[in-house]
């Protein structure tokens, strides 16, 4: 077909972790159709909801929310708002007629992905995570084509292809400066697009036993713990950025010698593409233990640290800290150690399956 009418919708997010790789697919999608109209379908309560316009793609928002961890109120509107979501993507559906849907996973992709099915839409399916989230386990056996991150999900999706997680076209240039980039000893301390909680409380604890290191600090808290977080920085008297959200993740990385993070997917596919060096910190109990199992396969490659949630103290973070920022062979290891792991560029191998799937 003509990639210059190509029509592609985007289904999913609610989280940084499954909005950024699609918004790596729709980059990829760009620069291989420039033509091409990419639209995003999302929750109208997720990251989706700012982060998707400001970036100049059209966001159809459905009234979805998830239904885990949160009071019963709000579970049944959410099953209320069911009916109404479903109608909303037959809508959508009717009025943009897309010749492919991309689900990533997240509350709104699971309405997208089932009527899109129904309607005898082409679909695909971008899992981040060795054990694949619940819409995706639902749905994976009608999709064309499932790109996952690593082998032995046949069982789920019949049709899948292991190809990494996609990581925006800013982050991937990284890799070819990263090498030989100077950089200050700046220490980035994300949790996620919404915080951490439990990581934030740690550093801070952490914070009398670095305040006499050669560092900066550049702390993604997230909204809730933003004002306290800062209040603990700045009677500890260590020099730091705090902010509560980081949209440019690309210049950050280029600034940091060393990472704090939770062991999502996306996260760790960031990391191991802008060839850094990282502390894990899994949330425990995830599906699958997924974040326990990431951070484990970083550290086994020698490219990172795992120090989970039971063993996290403001003691320990800043042992490991110290340890890694006073020894720079150490973490010119560890960054080497990410090439092993990295995969290339994903978002453009499932932009190309999904054209040769169109034609």
């Amino acid at each position: 077909m003509d990639v210059t009418a190509l029509r592609v919708l985007i289904a999913g997010g609610g989280t940084g972790g499954h909005l950024f790789p699609g918004l790596a697919i729709a980059e990829a999608l760009r620069r291989r159709a420039p033509r091409a109209d990419v639209r995003f379908v999302g929750s109208a309560y997720g990251i989706e909801h700012t982060a998707v316009p400001a970036r100049g793609y059209r966001l159809y928002r459905l009234p979805v929310r998830g239904l885990y961890h949160v009071p019963l109120r709000r579970r049944l509107y959410v099953l209320a708002m069911a009916p109404l979501a479903v109608l909303r993507c037959v809508g959508i559906l009717l009025t943009f007629r897309p010749h492919l849907v991309i689900g990533v996973g997240g509350y709104a992709s699971g309405p997208m992905l089932a009527t899109a099915l129904l309607l005898g839409r082409r679909c695909v399916i971008q899992e981040q995570n060795a054990y694949p989230g619940l819409t995706n386990r639902l749905l994976g056996r009608w999709v064309r084509r499932a790109f996952v991150p690593v082998a032995g999900l046949d069982g789920i999706f019949p049709r899948a292809t292991v190809v990494g997680n996609p990581v925006r076209q800013d982050i991937l240039a990284l890799r070819a400066e990263a090498s030989t980039a100077p950089r200050e000893p700046l220490l980035l301390v994300v949790g996620g697009s919404q915080g951490a909680h439990r990581v934030n409380e740690a550093l801070v604890e952490a914070l009398p036993l670095l305040a006499g290191a050669d560092l900066r600090i550049l702390h993604q808290t997230g909204p809730a713990d933003l004002a306290w977080v800062r209040q603990a920085y700045q009677a500890a008297g260590v020099p730091a950025e705090i902010v509560a959200f980081i949209d440019d993740m690309a210049s950050a990385f280029r600034r940091c010698r060393l990472v704090v993070s939770r062991a999502g997917a996306s996260a760790v596919a960031e990391i191991i593409t802008a060839r850094r060096a990282a502390i894990l910190v899994p949330i425990p109990g995830t599906s699958g233990d997924h974040q326990l199992k990431n951070a484990q396969w970083v550290a086994g490659a020698g490219a990172g640290v795992l120090l989970e949630q039971a063993q996290l103290s403001g003691a320990a973070l800043a042992r490991e800290i110290l340890a890694l920022l006073g020894d720079g062979p150490r973490l010119a290891r560890m960054e080497a150690a990410t090439d092993a792991l990295y995969p290339g560029d994903a978002a453009a191998r499932i932009v190309e399956e999904c054209l040769g799937l169109l034609h």
